[in-house]
């Protein structure tokens, strides 16, 4: 439900037969999904709030739920998340890492340059590889590069670099346009979105240096 419905179904007015009723109807719709979503078991970092979400009396919500059943974290509306690569047969001692900012999203712009520009905003406030944000439904992907400076190997000064940043809108699978059936989609003559998400490979490579 969106934020204004929430505050019309957490009215404490409404008697607690019905709070009841409210609540069962939310555990049943996570359990079915997490049910259709248990292939993820175990391969999820984690899950972030939306703003179409189900409260609980207690103040939990449906992902926080969904979470459990998933055995991931919950990571909120926002989150860093830094991914380690370990050396092989090295223990835990961590060779690379890799930062991720990943948001649940801001705006809604009708054209794939304005839905990205959200997101190049948010890179230009983190130090991250890697920046992703949902909301507005679209799938589109972007670079741009940063200058750093690094240490050198030997400890002799400093180097200038390129940093490359990801951007990314993660994408959807909401289908607007179906014969028949009501949404604000056509209501609001919103333009089809290409249905899916996008897919990130990372490889971590060794640097040799003599």
């Amino acid at each position: 439900v969106s934020s204004s419905e929430r505050l019309i179904l957490l009215d404490r007015k409404l008697h607690e037969s019905t709070k009841d009723t409210i609540e069962d109807l939310y555990r049943k719709h996570t359990d079915r999904l997490a049910k259709e979503l248990s292939f993820m078991n175990g391969r999820l970092i984690g899950c972030l709030e939306g703003n179409h979400y189900g409260e609980f009396i207690n103040g939990t919500t449906t992902t926080q739920r969904l979470c459990e059943k998933l055995g991931c974290k919950y990571l909120g509306v926002s989150a860093f998340i830094r991914l380690s690569f370990n050396k092989e047969g090295r223990g835990d001692h961590c060779s690379t890492a890799v930062d991720v900012w990943a948001h649940h999203g801001k705006g809604a712009a009708r054209l794939v340059g304005g839905s990205l520009n959200r997101v190049e905003q948010m890179a230009d406030m983190s130090d991250a590889s890697i920046c992703l944000m949902g909301h507005d439904h679209k799938r589109s992907v972007g670079f741009k590069e940063r200058l750093r400076l690094k240490g050198t190997r030997d400890g002799d000064g400093v180097k200038i670099s390129a940093q490359r940043v990801l951007l990314g809108r993660t994408g959807s699978f909401l289908k607007g346009y179906e014969p028949g059936a009501r949404s604000y989609i056509v209501d609001a003559a919103m333009s089809p979105t290409d249905l899916g998400v996008i897919k990130i490979e990372l490889t971590p490579r060794r640097d040799q240096t003599k």
